[in-house]
């Protein structure tokens, strides 16, 4: 609905103010367009085509989150931007909350036996 109400106004500016309004729509778009090309994702891809070599991070329910490199994969206790291990440079990132579940499961099965 709220599409409809913008490209509504959108023809009313351009019927009244003509010319103008159509140069200011085309440059929004052109940037629109530019940021897309440009910009960077969040995924593990790369506009380049280089290979993705992602920090793992492993989130805990009971201690403290662990990273890994996803190239040699050492683990390490803070989210370095490098591998302190092989320094490979990180390019994206990773999550993998399977311990996450484990420790919660764990979790619930003492509350259960102590009858919580």
């Amino acid at each position: 609905m709220g599409e409809i109400f913008l490209l509504i106004v959108w023809i009313i500016c351009v019927a009244e103010y003509g010319e103008p309004v159509l140069w200011w729509t085309g440059g929004i778009i052109l940037l629109i367009v530019i940021c897309c090309a440009f910009g960077k994702g969040k995924g593990c891809t790369s506009a380049s085509g280089e290979r993705p070599r992602p920090r793992i991070e492993h989130p805990h329910y009971m201690t403290e989150d662990e990273y890994e490199c996803g190239i040699c994969g050492h683990r390490f206790d803070k989210p370095y931007a490098s591998c302190p291990h092989c320094g490979v440079l990180f390019n994206c990132k990773e999550t993998d909350e399977e311990e996450w579940d484990e420790e919660f499961d764990e979790e619930c099965a003492w509350d259960e036996e102590e009858g919580w």
